[in-house]
């Protein structure tokens, strides 16, 4: 059996959390059932929406969030032991998933690219400010735009590509 250690809400915080309002528990997870697979998580991600989102939590649930994880078992034929996949498992070291909402990583990853880029930059955050700046906003070359709050995931990849495409005003 393999033994889960997952961080809890311990307590609703007020203004920043802090460690006191998390537990750490342990729990061992069951025999995989045919079609899942068992995750190790590599990478956890902790971004700002989950301040908000741990509000709508019971007190003893598992903090939500994405990580990226390698497959450690597998009873799945489209998932191999040894996949990397992102996972929305939560703030936990070991998961069972059926895989219908994992995204595989592709194997042609670079090695030289860090798979917790996965979580940022060449993942939501990233697509976020691709998208939202290029599709949503239409920005061209020799525009200026204006980059306010450029310090966050999405905000920073927002103005690299600004940069490359128009003037960037950061406030």
């Amino acid at each position: 059996m393999v033994r889960a250690k997952s961080w809890t809400l311990k307590k609703h915080f007020q203004g920043h959390p802090t460690q006191s309002d998390f537990e750490l528990k342990t729990a061992e997870l069951p025999p995989l059932k045919n079609g899942e697979v068992l995750l190790e998580a590599l990478f956890l991600s902790v971004d700002p929406y989950m301040r908000l989102a741990a509000k709508r939590l019971k007190e003893g649930e598992m903090m939500m969030g994405h990580q990226v994880a390698r497959v450690v078992e597998s009873k799945n034929s489209t998932l191999p032991t040894g996949a990397i996949v992102v996972a929305h498992s939560g703030w936990t070291t070991h998961s069972i998933s059926d895989g219908k909402q994992l995204e595989k990583l592709p194997t042609e990853w670079p090695d030289t690219l860090p798979l917790s880029l996965a979580l940022g930059t060449v993942g939501m955050p990233g697509l976020t400010a691709y998208f939202g700046i290029l599709d949503i906003c239409g920005v061209k070359g020799g525009e200026t735009v204006l980059v306010n709050a450029a310090a966050g995931a999405v905000g920073s990849v927002v103005g690299q590509i600004a940069k490359l495409k128009v003037s960037v005003f950061f406030q």
